[in-house]
């Protein structure tokens, strides 16, 4: 049997000018399957951008694939779609399955609407025991009625099974990066680049955060002795810059200064970049350093907004408060490492006034990349029920736009447009307004020049919003 899994070419504006990384889940899909079950390639369409559908049907002329399995979050579903079509166009006979955020939060709809046809299975959750067992069943022409973790339609009727237990992290086999299709163009700000995780889940209740679909409100933890593997292995297929997936790297601080340790010892000579948390870095300051003596050159931190009502209301108020939020960026940056400052405008309380001091907390504590979202009101959210019942969410089922860019909602005081409009002007001066795009030019100055050089020419209405913006201070 062979097996297809195709990446998503969709990415989220703003990451897509600084990275371009391979899909991790599929990599790992990849290699638990049982030896000998199937031959499975991966086409990351993340390099193949303009061109994924045309690419998509030359793949399948040539590698002839039995099964095709696609991912996707709610902003990348249509994208899907179209490839998922394409192959149905191509092959009746292919069975197409769904993974992914999407296909979990909303699967019975899926199923129940007009594209049911073109998808045969959807997989709910963490995919890699229903995956092998779907393709186990698939190859041997067995019914898929006991595959955990499935849902799909027989005799008109959607059929749900229940979700399997979720793996220990020890029976989780490394990547299979040698199954990736086109292996050169990845990269973290100009570095071969690639991705690991050191862990699973997330035990915060963010109202926003969608990840407890995927995994329960749970954590879960690999080896250092597997993560050193990892590490050496995607070393072996060439990547200097690896992104670390964890939801939340920091929920175990000690265990990640050790690790940090242990990774220096190794000699990996890598840089690193990770999603952390301002509470990870507060409880333990000597955290910092270590990491950066690890290598870790990026952090993003979940700021969220600068006004502590605001935070209250996200539900991450236990987590951290401004103050907190100014003492770890400056802990961070007294050892090198650059900031990536994720703020989320369009709480119900926002108006002009809040968005503007977020913008002035950013560059007040030196944020390098802003990344000025928009509160998304994502599938099966605590948030998404609360902003429907306020009457706040103005799209509510064209989740193309549910890319953390487009605007969704409105505030108690500014429309949809409104919102839309002011934070895009922010966006657009901020990197200059505040130094921040000097300093990484000083950091990297051959990526950055270039990237802004495409910028101007690509992008004209930002330069526009950040001459008019910045000279005029006006909205």
């Amino acid at each position: 049997m062979k097996v297809l899994l195709v990446g998503n070419p969709r990415t989220v504006m703003g990451f897509n000018r600084l990275t371009k990384l391979p899909s991790l889940n599929l990599a790992s899909l990849a290699a638990n399957i049982e030896e000998g079950l199937a031959e499975v390639k991966i086409a990351d369409m993340v390099l193949k951008q303009k061109h994924a559908e045309k690419i998509l049907l030359q793949l399948l002329a040539s590698f002839k694939p039995d099964v095709v399995g696609f991912t996707a979050m709610s902003f990348q579903y249509q994208t899907a779609l179209k490839l998922i079509r394409a192959t149905k166009s191509f092959s009746p006979k292919i069975a197409t399955i769904l993974g992914g955020y999407h296909a979990t939060a909303d699967a019975d709809a899926i199923l129940s609407g007009p594209d049911h046809e073109l998808i045969d299975y959807i997989i709910e959750g963490e995919g890699e025991v229903p995956f092998n067992a779907l393709i186990k069943a698939l190859h041997s022409n067995n019914a898929v009625d006991d595959v955990p973790g499935i849902l799909f339609r027989k005799n008109g009727s959607i059929i749900k099974n229940p979700r399997a237990e979720l793996l220990a992290t020890e029976n989780i086999r490394l990547p299979k990066r040698d199954a990736r299709i086109y292996r050169k163009g990845f990269h973290i700000m100009g570095m071969p680049a690639d991705v690991i995780e050191t862990s699973r889940g997330c035990v915060y209740d963010c109202n926003f955060c969608s990840i407890r679909h995927m995994y329960g409100k749970s954590f879960r933890k690999f080896t250092t002795e597997r993560i050193i593997e990892d590490l050496e292995d995607a070393k072996r297929f060439g990547a200097k810059s690896i992104f670390i997936t964890d939801d939340n790297i920091t929920i175990d601080p000690k265990r990640l200064q050790r690790l940090c340790d242990d990774i220096v010892a190794a000699k990996l000579n890598m840089t690193f970049a990770v999603q952390a948390s301002v509470r990870g870095f507060k409880k333990n300051p000597d955290l910092a350093e270590a990491m950066a003596k690890a290598g870790t050159k990026f952090v993003f931190l979940g700021i969220e907004n600068a006004s502590d009502s605001a935070l209250d209301y996200m539900q991450k108020s236990n987590q951290l408060t401004s103050a907190d939020t100014i003492a770890v960026v400056k802990q961070l940056k007294k050892f090198g490492i650059i900031i990536v400052g994720g703020f989320i405008f369009g709480y119900p309380e926002d108006d002009k006034q809040t968005l503007i001091e977020n913008f002035n907390f950013a560059k007040r504590i030196g944020v390098d990349i802003q990344l000025f979202n928009i509160l998304t009101p994502h599938l099966k959210t605590e948030l998404r029920d609360d902003l429907l019942e306020k009457g706040l969410i103005t799209n509510i089922e064209d989740y193309t736009k549910y890319n953390h860019f487009a605007s969704n909602v409105k505030t108690n005081h500014l429309s949809c447009d409104e919102l839309f409009e002011i934070r895009n002007k922010l966006d657009a001066r901020y990197p200059v307004e505040s130094g921040a795009i000097f300093r990484l030019i000083r950091a990297y100055p051959g990526f950055f020049t270039s990237l802004v050089m495409k910028m101007i020419l690509d992008e004209p209405k930002n330069w526009i919003n950040f001459t008019t913006g910045f000279l005029t201070k006006r909205f």
